[in-house]
């Protein structure tokens, strides 16, 4: 027995597509007649309705799987079945939409994952109750299976007005990620947990500062430097006297009371260009040299102290001492 479906339009060939070839069921060999723009590139085998792109002899179909409705390439193709795309049975509503429901927006591009009305050129919704307070929405997994590569997952941002590149990734045995500005040739950004522990965590910044154990790390190294030089005592001296140390509190948090200094009053020494922060390492700098010069200070009192000691118990001892003569009493050892 010859069964005879009749195509009128693509469209009707999409809908018998869809249905899962409900209407090949019937025992016999079906026969295809329509238009031949529409049916020269389609075949029939085992069940499955094949379409071939003409240039390579790649043939596709949608068939009916055991769990879904799978999107597969012929056999010989890949060498063995595959169901590259793949759409389950129990796929939640709105599992993939491409435009909106908005009939005026329809045309816009915007792709979603989990919603029918995506703001974005992806927009990716979890929507439903569930225990988890943090839901993974996308995932990215590289996985080299022969051993010999990192199995770096990564994903790049680009600016291609300016053509500009950020590339993100996991790096070392996958304790550690960056972000990379491309064409500089390294991190400019790092987050890196060694021991897989919170309080492990370590941040690096590409010019040399860190926060390691909890403390932050300025990049000091001589090799970041140049026009190195010595700070004047009277350079210290003056911008201390300047400084203006206040209590205040952050209008994000009335609760809490600081002691420190005011960016825009600070002088010119130890003040930064935009003049809306401050650097702790410029006033140690400037504090540690007010502090030399105070000891250096001390310690010359103290040694002055000592030798109008010395000079008052030898004034006293030629005093008392009748048996030396006036020349031996007015000479004193230094």
């Amino acid at each position: 027995m010859t069964h005879t479906i009749k195509l009128i339009t693509k469209a009707t060939l999409l809908s018998l597509i869809l249905s899962g070839g409900a209407a090949f069921a019937a025992t016999g060999d079906p026969v295809l007649e329509g238009d031949d723009t529409i049916l020269k590139n389609l075949t029939l085998d085992k069940g499955r309705l094949y379409q071939t792109d003409g240039f390579v002899d790649g043939q596709w179909a949608l068939d009916v799987g055991s769990d879904g409705l799978w999107f597969v390439p012929k056999d010989d193709m890949v060498g063995t079945y595959s169901a590259p795309l793949k759409v389950r049975h129990d796929a939640l509503a709105n599992t993939l939409v491409i435009g909106t429901n908005d009939d005026t927006n329809v045309t816009n591009g915007y792709v979603g994952i989990g919603t029918d009305t995506p703001t974005a050129k992806l927009n990716v919704v979890h929507d439903g109750a569930g225990t988890e307070s943090v839901y993974s929405l996308i995932k990215l997994t590289a996985n080299d299976t022969d051993g010999t590569g990192p199995s770096e997952a990564a994903f790049v941002l680009e600016n291609a007005k300016f053509a500009k590149e950020w590339l993100f990734r996991t790096i070392d045995d996958g304790t550690a990620f960056t972000a990379t500005l491309g064409g500089t040739g390294g991190a400019e950004f790092k987050i890196s947990s060694p021991t897989g522990a919170v309080a492990g965590t370590e941040l690096y910044l590409g010019n040399g500062a860190k926060n390691v154990g909890g403390v932050w790390i300025n990049a000091s190294s001589r090799k970041l430097k140049e026009n190195i030089e010595p700070l004047s005592t009277q350079e210290a001296l003056a911008a201390f006297n300047k400084l203006q140390p206040v209590t205040y509190n952050y209008k994000t948090d009335k609760s809490e009371t600081v002691v420190g200094f005011i960016a825009e009053d600070v002088p010119d020494l130890v003040a930064i260009n935009s003049r809306d922060g401050l650097s702790a390492m410029d006033m140690v700098a400037l504090l540690t040299k007010v502090v030399q010069e105070q000891e250096k200070k001390i310690q010359h009192l103290e040694a002055m102290q000592k030798r109008l000691t010395r000079v008052e118990s030898l004034l006293t001892n030629l005093a008392l001492d009748t048996s030396k003569t006036t020349k031996e009493k007015v000479t004193l050892n230094k």
